[in-house]
């Protein structure tokens, strides 16, 4: 097919249809500014209340989203896989991924759409920029570590690997079997796309700091090891 015969491909196919999934613990304090900001962008909210204690779940479903609620927390991935069953099959053709706690920007979900529709990409991530000047070092080391080594295991170049702000299409992420408990979700979702043939594209999102990132949950030392080691896991033995 030629560039301009995809292009017209593109353009004449049906507009997407999206779900956001949120996985959240503690975080009352801003899911419902995440909810609120992102409801005008998809067809539907989910959010996946990770044993939160706090009044997460009550505050989602005030700001107009659908709050599934996990009995005690059982980390990000487990949080994700739950909310995955309850939407795949529901009729969306993409799944937008964001965290609860402030760190995406609800007015870039335009962007990671349109590149979505404009490269056709099975995978979209928001990059963020990776300024040392205005990241904390432990950051800026997790996230350059975790996306070379993605970049290695895939064999094609990822920018953000760590970034949980992404849109998927619904078609690809049924043929994937997921397993992470924790912060290694995106790597495995990342590789095993990948590994299945799926394409990957990126959109630049912006990077925020202030309130979401100081009360990060994320070991950057612990969790990046735990994050490397399965992704090798995922990469050579199959798991």
């Amino acid at each position: 097919m030629t560039a301009a015969a995809a292009n017209a491909a593109r353009s004449s196919s049906p507009p997407l249809s999206v779900c956001a999934l949120i996985p959240a613990y503690n975080e009352a304090e801003s899911i419902a500014d995440v909810v609120a900001g992102v409801r005008p962008h998809v067809a539907r909210v989910l959010v996946v209340d990770d044993g939160s204690d706090d009044g997460t779940a009550e505050a989602s479903e005030r700001a107009g989203a659908e709050c599934l609620r996990l009995c005690s927390n059982q980390g990000k991935g487990r949080a994700i896989r739950a909310g995955l069953a309850r939407v795949l099959d529901a009729g969306y053709t993409h799944v937008l991924f964001m965290d609860g706690d402030g760190q995406h920007r609800p007015e870039d979900v335009p962007a990671l759409i349109a590149c979505a529709i404009t490269t056709g990409a099975d995978l979209v991530i928001g990059a963020r920029p990776f300024d040392r000047a205005r990241m904390p070092a432990s950051r800026h080391f997790s996230n350059t570590v975790g996306s070379r080594i993605a970049s290695w295991l895939v064999g094609s170049r990822i920018e953000d690997s760590q970034s949980g702000f992404r849109l998927a299409r619904v078609s690809r992420l049924r043929r994937l079997r997921l397993s992470a408990r924790r912060y290694e979700i995106e790597m495995e979702l990342l590789i095993k796309l990948c590994l299945d043939g799926g394409t990957i594209a990126h959109a630049p999102v912006a990077m925020v700091y202030a309130g979401g990132l100081a009360r990060s949950k994320m070991n950057p030392v612990r969790d990046t090891v735990r994050i490397c080691l399965w992704s090798l896991a995922y990469r050579f033995l199959g798991r």
